[in-house]
């Protein structure tokens, strides 16, 4: 590897002397008259050692030895003073300025040249050593990207477990009162019923009753009651209260299989179903900004863990969701392929958008557009990992103002699971030998 070296003195035959010693074996010289020269070669040129002369006009020797580490330069040159002053002190404030060698005047050929030749040597392994430093602090930092990454991945996936025994424990507490409440609406309907029966009798007996007082004021009291709206209102609402019942029931039963902590078998799964069960989790956030519309195709089962899959569908919702700012709409479509032996399903909106820029950082850890305080950035991120774990991919399209579309691929059966029928042939198989 050639070495570019510059001479710095004021002596035309000093300059020229070292060169005819140094151009055999270094030819790649340069020359410079004074020390400002010399600040200036170095600043346009890649220069490994320095020969510098300390009394020159303009600026000296020390004068370029003390601003030369403020200089923008790569990597400093090793300086080796050439100089007639023998003086200690001049000596001494030469290497106290960081001159690496001081090489008295006249000096003896072999000995320039072996001082050369030994400085080059360790400035390329300070060299080699400096690169090797900055290669591994790389390394180091992209390891500790990734390990915050993880960090933040593993932070995201315990506090799903917590959110996952939060929400099992609430679901198990709504349970009890929906269930007593189901009852109960059975129960008042069943006596409504024997009311009203017994309100008809009465209709029909009431043309047979002598005229009385009592009867008038019987009658008058049917009038202002209106037996026939109250029956007919109070079904309305027992049927409604009921209806309203059996959605808590659904919403329960969903965030249940969502985030129940337990539920990490793999399994087969209709991915419609977990579509289902997630809108049902996050209809009130939706409903009043969005119109879901829905075009779902034939979709065989998924071999996954359902409740991570539900995660993912439940992230893209909600993305969905909060990239409309007032009104728009939410389209999922759902089919089999591209691939053989492959589903997707697809939410896209009528949202703001995103640039490409954004595009391809949006599956980065903490990565938000939100405003502060509203994302974490975590949620593609961990939607990611969790598509990649099952052997699938997120595929997106978005073009600002104009919304995106965020598509869920996963495999029927993920690389390195059984297959339904390995499954069952297993369990058939240990059944017959026992």
């Amino acid at each position: 590897m050639p070495h570019a070296i510059l001479l710095v003195d004021d002596n035309d035959i000093n300059r020229k002397l070292v060169r005819h010693i140094l151009s055999d074996e270094f030819p790649e010289l340069y020359e410079a008259a004074n020390g400002a020269e010399c600040l200036t070669v170095l600043q346009s040129r890649a220069v490994d050692l320095v020969l510098l002369d300390l009394n020159m006009p303009e600026k000296s020797g020390f004068d370029v030895l003390q601003e030369l580490p403020a200089l923008p330069l790569k990597r400093l040159p090793t300086v080796i003073v050439l100089s007639a002053d023998n003086e200690p002190d001049t000596i001494s404030r030469a290497f106290h300025l960081g001159a690496a060698d001081y090489v008295s005047t006249p000096f003896n050929r072999d000995e320039l040249l072996a001082r050369v030749r030994t400085h080059l040597a360790l400035h390329n392994r300070e060299q080699y050593l400096e690169e090797r430093v900055q290669a591994r602090t790389a390394e180091l930092q992209q390891a500790n990207q990734r390990l915050q990454a993880a960090t933040a991945q593993l932070i995201q996936a315990e506090k799903m477990v917590s959110l996952g025994q939060l929400a099992a424990g609430v679901a198990h507490e709504i349970n009890n009162p929906v269930g007593y409440i189901n009852s109960n609406l059975d129960t008042l309907k069943a006596y409504l019923g024997d009311v009203w029966r017994l309100v008809d009798s009465y209709a029909e007996l009431e043309s047979q009753l002598p005229d009385s007082e009592a009867l008038d004021d019987l009658r008058q009291l049917k009038q202002r009651i209106d037996p026939e709206y109250l029956r007919e209102d109070s079904n309305h609402l027992i049927a409604e209260s009921m209806q309203g019942v059996e959605r808590v029931k659904h919403i329960v039963s969903d965030l249940k299989g969502f985030a129940h902590p337990e539920q990490k078998a793999w399994q087969q799964v209709d991915l419609h179903q977990l579509l289902r069960s997630s809108l049902n989790i996050v209809a009130n956030e939706i409903k009043y900004k969005c119109t879901v519309n829905l075009a779902l195709g034939e979709v065989v089962p998924v071999h996954c863990i359902g409740p991570q899959i539900s995660q993912v569908i439940l992230n893209l919702l909600i993305n969905a969701s909060q990239a409309i700012p007032e009104k728009g709409e939410i389209t999922i479509r759902s089919g089999q392929g591209p691939g053989a032996g492959q589903v997707w399903l697809s939410v896209e909106d009528t949202g703001i958008g995103m640039s490409k820029e954004v595009m391809g950082k949006i599956f980065d850890p903490f990565f938000t557009t939100k405003t502060v305080g509203e994302g974490t950035g975590l949620g593609l991120s961990v939607s990611y990992g969790i598509v990649q774990m099952h052997g699938g991919e997120i595929m997106v399209r978005s073009e600002p103002g104009k919304g995106s579309c965020f598509t869920l691929v996963l495999p029927v059966v993920p690389p390195g699971q059984p297959t339904p029928a390995d499954v069952e042939g297993g369990q058939s198989g240990q059944a017959t030998s026992a």
